[in-house]
């Protein structure tokens, strides 16, 4: 079987030792393709895919005639059609473990950095040239503080567990998980509404989806009781941009920690974002580590063996139930 990478990076000599390692009859190729055009030549011959961002449509999809599975190098999974993969029962892997230390910590290091002002006094001293411990004056203890997360899969419960050192409250939304593992993380489970109006910090932890897209809005904005801190390391689409930029205008959101937008590759020139003082912005880093690169090819070719052995309970399907029914 051929696999074809549709992205570059350093990592093909670990993809080959995963090979050697699961003793894989697999045939390993890398064809960076960005457009639809680039995808349907370049896999045109390829049984599976690995892929991260590039825009597996219907219209791509429906000219790979050799596909048996298109294989996922991240948790999300956004840029494939997935209603025509159920429709042609094509399954869809992606890697659920992939990375949630990384992001956990980043989320963690963007409260701690926030609640004691580590960059604004950084700026303050070196750029405005002030030496000034009262710069800001409504600083807190964090163990006073309430943290919602947006969000209970194994991201958010890895910050709630890293949180609770600190001794603040953590509540969280998800209406997926059951009651019984909020209560056992010691977390408590709240409405989306209640997150916005209650929290001191915000995170989001949302997949992007026909659901979530813009999900969050002036509408939740708006219920802000306590000017909190948004942060989103998840998906940039599932916020409306507007609404957000809006929310910290008016100080219904007093700041903001962003290491995504509404694209993978935005224009900074017109990214409203840029222009803001109450506004970090990361370029999708959060993932970032060379220890969570090697154990997403790991993870990948796992769920490959998984696949060619007929076992697609293991192999970490998202779209099992659809492609069995």
């Amino acid at each position: 079987m051929k696999v074809v990478r549709l992205f570059e990076d350093n990592m093909f000599k670990y993809e080959l030792q995963a090979i050697q390692a699961l003793n894989l009859d697999l045939e390993m190729v890398v064809r960076p393709s960005q457009t639809p055009s680039e995808i349907i030549e370049n896999a045109k011959d390829a049984d599976i895919i690995i892929t991260v961002y590039e825009p597996l449509t219907k219209e791509v999809l429906s000219q790979l005639p050799n596909l048996k599975l298109v294989v996922y190098r991240s948790i999300g999974f956004n840029s494939v059609d997935l209603a025509y993969a159920n429709e042609r029962q094509l399954p869809v892997s992606h890697i659920t473990q992939y990375c949630v230390d990384e992001v956990a910590n980043y989320v963690v290091a963007a409260i701690l950095s926030h609640n004691r002002r580590i960059l604004d006094f950084n700026q303050s001293v070196k750029v405005d040239h002030k030496w000034d411990y009262e710069l800001f004056p409504d600083m807190r203890r964090l163990s006073s503080l309430t943290v919602g997360l947006i969000g209970f899969g194994n991201i958010p419960r890895l910050v709630a567990q890293r949180l609770q050192v600190f001794g603040c409250k953590v509540m969280a939304y998800d209406p997926f998980v059951p009651a019984e593992v909020f209560a056992n993380a010691g977390v408590t489970q709240v409405s989306l509404e209640e997150i916005f109006a209650h929290s001191d910090y915000i995170s989001s932890h949302l997949p992007l989806n026909d659901s979530t897209k813009e999900m969050l809005n002036a509408t939740l904005f708006n219920l802000c009781e306590n000017q909190p801190v948004f942060i989103n390391s998840s998906r940039g689409g599932v916020v409306n941009e507007k609404d957000l930029v809006a929310a910290l205008q008016s100080g219904k959101l007093s700041y903001a920690i962003l290491d995504v937008v509404h694209s993978e590759d935005p224009d900074l020139s017109k990214l409203p974002f840029m222009q803001m003082d109450n506004v970090v912005l990361t370029p999708h880093i959060a993932f970032y580590s060379q220890e969570a690169f090697i154990q997403g090819v790991q993870d990948n070719f796992k769920n490959i063996q998984a696949f060619l052995n007929g076992d697609l309970a293991h192999a970490e399907i998202v779209n099992l139930k659809q492609i069995q029914a």
